[in-house]
């Protein structure tokens, strides 16, 4: 699975770990991640004393993620600007409309709908552990792990579901 992160999934799959692994390399052994560059100067600014940025640092300067820059697209970027998006936001959509990824990892409601109405492929990184457990890439206890081990960052009512959506 090819995907593209925002900036709040790459962070989350950072700060937490289960059997001794960040969970973002749990999604690197599913497939291949993308950033643009606006996420990887919002997710590398923090500083180097935060685990998640260090984490984060450490699998761009080994190749794992690739951060790629969008092309900017005038007519679609006057839309993105309308609502207000984050730079980060803006060209993930973008990158997602202009390369051949799965989907956009998003987990800002504004950015997934504008997603939507773009009709750019998107998930919740709760749904993207849900769609690598069920292709065969990811193990359904491990899977059920990641879920509670992220609890803290996701709403009662989205753990919840996606613990259900598991089985």
């Amino acid at each position: 699975m090819k995907v593209v992160f925002d900036a709040g999934p790459l962070i989350t799959s950072c700060k937490f770990t289960v059997r001794g692994r960040l969970i973002l390399d749990f999604v690197l052994d599913g497939g291949f991640v993308a950033i643009p560059t606006a996420v990887h100067d919002e997710v590398m600014r923090a500083p180097m004393r935060f685990a998640d940025a260090r984490e984060a640092r450490q699998r761009v300067d080994a190749g794992k993620i690739q951060v790629v820059a969008p092309q900017l697209d005038p007519s679609i970027q006057t839309i993105l600007n309308l609502y207000g998006l984050g730079d980060g936001e803006q060209q993930a959509i973008l990158l997602m409309q202009q390369q051949d990824y799965t989907a956009l990892i998003v987990d800002d409601h504004l950015a997934y709908l504008v997603a939507d109405r773009l009709h750019v492929s998107k998930r919740f990184f709760l749904d993207l552990i849900v769609s690598l457990q069920q292709a065969g890439q990811l193990d359904i206890t491990d899977a059920k792990a990641i879920v509670a081990a992220v609890r803290p960052r996701y709403p009662p009512a989205f753990v919840e579901h996606t613990l259900r959506m598991l089985g």
